[in-house]
C-alpha cells in the first residue's frame, strides 16, 4: 500500500506473551488441547489453520448493512474444544463445526477483545484432522474507508473495501494474518443494476427474487484475507481490451478501470499507462504477472493513498482520475504509485510476509521498485532520485530517540498500524538502494528473482530474503549489513577527518556513531552498523572514489593521491542511508564545489548541512553559504531540497520574528526562479511550480502577489465566467492560496464552493489546498464549520487540518477547534490508522510548553487512541528539540539571512 496524505509506513514474526504454545499429547491427537483460555492479542496459535473459505456475501449500499455465509475448511492440529479467529462487530445469527465424519458440532460466538479476536466455543471437542467452520452473519457498512463501506454521493450509494492491515475481520470471519494464506471462493448476491467486482473474474450470474442476481467468481490462487477486496454499486466500467502477450507472459491480460459513476472520461490515462509499466516490472522479475485480472479501481471518496488488493487495485480518485493536461504532480504521483502497487503483485501478494513485522519486505521493495520502473518507462518524468529524497525525508523521524528498527516486533495487533510509516516505506527503500548499488544491480536483481522462484504463493522472513539476496548476489558480506540497518533504530553519522603527513599517503579517518541532533537523548556512541559506504574526493587535479565496508566505530582508509585532497565528500553518488559530518573548513571546501557535484551527492550534502545545523555542529553562517551554493545546482530537485530545508527551518524562528527570514530567502530564491528556462520539459516545470510556491507561501513575496491574485480572480469566475486558461494547472494552487489571502471573503466563499461541488480530483485538491491556507480568523472558522457539516470530509478535511496546523497563523485556532470538537476530530480518520496518525498533528508545534499541551490533548482521548504512544511520544519529542533549536541558533539564523540580503 502507498499513503500519501500524512506520510505513509517491520518485521519477523514475534508470538505474544500471552500465546503459549499448545500442550501436546504423547499418546493421541483427539485428547483435547490443553491451550489457555486467554484470547491471542498477538498471533493466532496455529493450532487450528485455514484452508479453504467458501464466502458469499450479500451487498446493497442502499442499506446500512450487509450479510454473509462463510465456511472455513480447516486442519486441526490438536484436538480442541474452542477455537480462535477473528471477527469484529459481526453479528453472528448461526455457527458450527462439522468435522472429518461429517459430525455438527454446536458452537457459540464472542468476540473476546477489542481488536477483532473471537472465540468459537464448541459443545464438544472437535477431533485432530479435517473440519469445517460454518458461520452466517450480518455486519453494519463501515466509515470512513475501512472494512466494507459505504459512500452516499450524488444521490447514488457505493460501497468499496480497505482491508489492510487488520480490517477484513470487519467484513468476514476468519483468521485474519499473512501467514494463513489459501485460496478462497466468492459469491456476491448485488443488486442486478450494480457493477460487482472482487479479486477474481466473474464467471456465472443467476438471477433472484427481488432485483437481485447471484454472481459466483473463479477460485482465487492462494492470498491472505488482507489482499481481497469488494467493489458494488453503480460504478462506470471501462473496459480496456487485452493486453497482449509479451517475451515473459504468454497469455492475454484483462484490463479494466472501474470509477464512479460519470468519471470514465478521466479513466483513460491510467488505463493506457498500465502496460508499459506491467512489462517492465515482468521483465525484472522474470515472470509473468500472476493473476488473472487486472482492475483499476477509483474509491468513491479519498483514502489516502492505494491499496494493492489482488486483481483490483484501489486508488484515492486524485492518483488514478486524470488526463493528459492534469497536473505534472498528479501525472507523476499515478505513474510512481501505480507502479509501486504493481510492484506488490509479486513482492506482498505472490510473496507474503510470515507476519507483520515483516511488512517491511513489502513496502520498502515496493518503495524502491516504483521509482526504478517509473524512470524507465518516462525517464523524462525526473523520478531518478526520488528513492534517496524520500530516504532523506525519513531520516528526519529516525533521528529521534523515539525512532524504531525497520524490523519492529510487533506482539499486539494494536501495534500493527505504526507499522505502516516512514521507516518501513522510505528507509526501507533507500536501504535496499544502497544494497543494491553495492552488490550491483544485476546480482541484486538475480537475488529478487531467487526469492520469487523459493516462496512464490507462500510467505517469507526477513531471513529468507537476506538469504536470497546474499545468494542471488553471491556476495555473503551483506547479510551483516542487511541486518544492522533493519535491526536497530536511527541514522548513522560517519565523520571525517583527513590525515595528511610528510612522505606518506593521505589516509581518510572515518568515524561512525549514530546521529544525535542538539538536546536529544540518544546515546550516540551506543551504535554500530556494517555500512557499504562509497566516498569520493578531490586531489592532483583529479577526482577519485572508493567503496568498502565500514564495520568499525574507527576505520583509516589509504587514499591514491599523491597530495592531501581539496576536498572530500562521505556518500558519493548519494546512495548511502547516512549522513556525514566534516570540520568548518572540511565543509567550506566542499561547499566551494557544490555545483560540481553529482544530484545525489548535492541532495544528501543538503541533508548532512541540514543535521549539522540542529546538532549544533556547524554555523548558520556555513549552513546558508551551502544552502546558497546548492540552489546553483543544476539539478531541479536539489534547488527544491534546499527550499524545503529552508521551510522546515522557520520553525526555529519565532513567528514575529521571521519577517528577516523571509527577506533572506527572497534573496536566495528569487534569482534562481526568474533564470528558470522558459520550456515545458518536466525538469523546468517542476522547478518552477515549486519555487513559485516557496516564494509565495513560505517567503511571502510581496512584489508577486498582485498579478497573481487577479489571476485567481479569473480562474474561478468571481466578477464572471470562469477562465481555465488564466492559470496553468501546475500553479493553480498556489495562485488560488493567493486568491483566498488577499482578496477575501467573496472569493474565499466561492472557492469553497467550488471545491464541494467538483468532480474533477486535481482541481478538488488545488482548491483545498488552497483553502487551508486562509488565515483571516473569520473565514478559519468558516472553513472549520465546513469540516463539521461534512461538505468537507475524509482526506480533503484531514489535509486541511494539518496545513492549518503547521502555518503559525493558524496553529492555535487549529488546536482549540480540535480541543472544542475531538469526537469530530477523531473520526475524521479511519479507526485503524487513527492512532498513528492523530499524534503526529504535533510535529508542528514548537517548545516544551506545546509538546506539553499536545501530550496531554491525546493522553485525554487515549480510549479511541489504542496503541498511540510511540507516535505521540515522536510528536512531543520533535516539538522539543524543536524549542531546543530555537533557545540556541535563531539569533543566528536571522543574522545569516539578513547578511544574505545585504550581499
Amino acid at each position: 500500500m502507498r499513503r500519501t496524505t500524512l506520510s505513509w509506513i517491520t518485521c519477523i514474526a514475534i508470538v505474544s506473551a500471552l500465546l503459549t504454545g499448545c500442550s501436546k499429547s504423547p499418546d493421541t491427537t483427539d485428547t483435547t488441547s490443553e491451550e489457555p483460555d486467554t484470547p491471542p492479542v498477538g498471533r493466532l496459535s496455529g493450532n487450528v489453520a485455514p484452508e479453504h473459505y467458501r464466502l458469499e456475501l450479500r451487498i446493497d449500499p442502499r442499506e446500512d448493512t450487509f450479510s454473509g455465509r462463510v465456511t472455513i475448511d480447516v486442519t486441526v492440529n490438536e484436538a480442541t474444544d474452542r477455537i480462535y479467529l477473528h471477527g469484529k462487530r459481526l453479528e453472528i445469527s448461526s455457527a458450527h463445526v462439522v468435522d472429518g465424519e461429517d459430525n455438527q458440532i454446536a458452537a457459540s460466538w464472542e468476540q473476546v477483545d477489542d481488536t477483532g479476536v473471537a472465540k468459537l466455543s464448541l459443545d464438544r471437542p472437535v477431533s485432530a484432522g479435517s473440519a469445517a467452520i460454518h458461520l452466517v452473519y450480518s455486519v453494519a457498512f463501515n466509515a470512513p474507508t475501512d472494512a466494507i463501506f459505504k459512500v452516499d454521493r450524488d444521490g447514488e450509494s457505493y460501497a468499496a473495501s480497505q482491508f489492510q492491515a487488520i480490517s477484513a475481520r470487519e467484513a468476514f470471519p476468519g483468521f485474519d494474518e499473512p501467514a494463513f494464506k489459501v485460496p478462497f471462493d466468492i459469491v456476491l448476491e448485488t443488486r442486478a443494476e450494480d457493477v460487482a467486482v472482487t479479486t477474481t473474474p466473474e464467471e456465472s450470474v443467476e438471477p433472484l427474487e427481488g432485483g437481485f442476481v447471484r454472481r459466483t467468481f473463479m477460485t482465487t490462487r492462494p492470498m491472505p484475507t488482507y489482499l481481497l477486496a469488494f467493489a458494488v454499486g453503480p460504478y462506470d466500467v471501462v473496459d480496456y481490451g487485452m493486453l497482449a502477450p509479451n517475451a515473459i507472459r504468454d497469455r492475454e491480460l484483462p484490463l479494466r478501470a472501474i470509477v464512479p459513476k460519470g468519471q470514465a472520461g478521466r479513466a483513460e490515462y491510467a488505463l493506457k499507462h498500465t502496460q508499459g509499466l506491467l512489462t517492465i516490472l515482468e521483465e525484472y522479475f522474470g515472470t509473468p504477472y500472476p493473476y488473472r485480472k487486472l482492475d483499476l479501481i477509483a474509491m468513491p471518496t479519498g483514502f489516502g493513498g492505494a491499496m494493492e488488493n489482488i486483481g483490483a487495485i484501489t486508488y484515492d480518485p486524485y492518483i488514478l482520475l486524470m488526463d493528459d493536461a492534469s497536473p505534472l504532480d498528479q501525472r507523476r504521483s499515478y505513474t510512481y504509485i501505480h507502479a509501486h502497487e504493481l510492484a506488490h503483485m509479486w513482492f506482498g501478494n505472490l510473496v507474503t510476509p510470515e507476519w507483520w513485522d515483516d511488512l517491511w519486505l513489502n513496502e520498502s521493495f515496493a518503495s524502491w521498485m516504483m521509482y526504478k520502473a517509473a524512470a524507465e518507462y518516462w525517464p523524462e518524468g525526473e523520478f531518478d532520485r526520488e528513492v534517496t529524497g524520500d530516504a532523506l525525508s525519513a531520516m528526519v523521524g529516525d533521528s529521534l530517540a523515539a525512532s524504531r528498527q525497520i524490523r519492529e516486533p510487533i506482539d499486539h495487533s494494536r501495534d500493527i498500524e505504526s507499522a505502516f510509516d516512514s521507516i518501513t516505506y522510505q528507509k526501507g527503500g533507500g536501504v535496499l538502494a544502497m544494497l543494491e548499488r553495492y552488490v550491483g544491480e544485476d546480482d541484486f536483481r538475480d537475488g529478487i528473482r531467487l526469492h520469487m522462484s523459493r516462496h512464490q504463493d507462500a510467505t517469507a522472513t526477513a531471513e529468507d530474503f537476506i538469504a536470497s539476496i546474499a545468494e542471488g548476489s553471491d556476495r555473503t558480506e551483506i547479510e551483516g549489513a542487511f541486518k544492522s540497518f533493519i535491526g536497530q533504530p536511527g541514522v548513522p553519522l560517519l565523520t571525517a577527518r583527513l590525515v595528511c603527513e610528510p612522505d606518506q599517503s593521505p589516509r581518510l579517518h572515518v568515524r561512525q556513531q549514530r546521529y544525535a541532533p542538539l538536546g536529544s537523548t540518544i546515546d550516540a556512541d551506543g551504535s554500530r552498523w556494517d555500512v557499504p559506504m562509497c566516498f569520493k574526493y578531490q586531489a592532483d587535479g583529479e577526482t577519485h572514489s572508493n567503496c568498502s565496508l565500514l564495520s568499525d566505530k574507527e576505520q583509516q582508509f589509504e587514499l591514491s593521491a599523491a597530495s592531501c585532497p581539496e576536498w572530500v565528500h562521505l556518500n558519493a553518488d548519494g546512495a548511502g542511508y547516512y549522513r556525514f559530518a566534516l570540520d568548518e573548513a572540511g565543509w567550506l571546501a566542499l561547499i566551494e564545489d557544490a555545483r560540481e557535484l553529482s544530484a545525489g551527492e548535492a541532495l544528501v550534502l543538503a541533508d548532512s548541512l541540514d543535521a549539522a545545523l540542529r546538532a549544533d555542529a556547524v554555523s548558520a553562517d556555513t549552513f546558508i553559504k551551502g544552502m546558497a551554493a546548492l540552489l546553483e545546482h543544476d539539478a531541479w530537485d536539489v534547488v527544491v531540497r534546499v527550499t524545503d530545508t529552508l521551510s522546515v527551518l522557520d520553525s526555529a524562528v519565532e513567528f514575529d520574528r521571521l519577517g528577516p527570514v523571509w527577506e533572506g530567502y527572497q534573496a536566495l530564491v528569487k534569482p534562481v526562479y526568474e533564470s528558470i528556462p522558459d520550456s515545458d520539459d518536466s525538469a523546468s516545470a517542476l522547478l518552477r511550480s515549486n519555487l513559485l510556491r516557496f516564494l509565495i507561501v513560505i517567503a511571502r513575496d510581496q512584489e508577486m502577489r498582485a498579478p497573481l491574485a487577479e489571476k485567481a480572480v479569473s480562474r474561478i469566475g468571481l466578477n464572471g465566467e470562469p477562465d481555465e486558461s488564466a492559470v496553468a494547472v501546475d500553479e493553480l494552487e498556489t495562485v488560488l492560496s493567493i486568491g483566498v489571502q488577499d482578496v477575501g471573503e467573496p472569493f474565499f466563499d466561492l472557492l469553497l464552493e467550488q471545491a464541494i461541488a467538483t468532480e474533477d480530483p486535481g482541481f478538488r485538491a488545488a482548491a483545498t489546498g488552497a483553502l487551508a491556507r486562509v488565515e483571516e480568523p473569520a473565514l478559519v472558522e468558516k472553513l472549520q464549520g465546513a469540516i463539521l457539516s461534512g461538505d468537507l470530509s475524509g482526506t480533503d478535511a484531514i489535509g486541511i487540518l494539518y496545513r492549518q496546523m503547521v502555518r503559525s497563523a493558524t496553529q492555535q485556532a487549529t488546536f482549540n477547534w480540535m480541543k472544542a470538537n475531538p469526537d469530530e476530530f477523531m473520526a475524521l480518520f479511519p479507526e485503524s490508522f487513527r492512532a498513528q496518525y492523530v499524534p503526529t498533528f504535533g510535529y508542528s508545534l514548537c517548545g516544551k510548553d506545546s509538546a506539553d499541551e499536545w501530550q496531554a490533548f491525546v493522553e485525554s482521548h487515549a480510549d479511541v487512541l489504542p496503541g498511540y504512544e510511540r507516535s505521540l511520544a515522536q510528536a512531543t519529542e520533535n516539538a522539543r528539540l524543536c524549542g531546543g533549536l530555537r533557545e540556541a541558533s535563531q539569533d543566528e539564523i536571522i543574522e545569516a539571512l539578513v547578511n544574505v540580503r545585504g550581499t
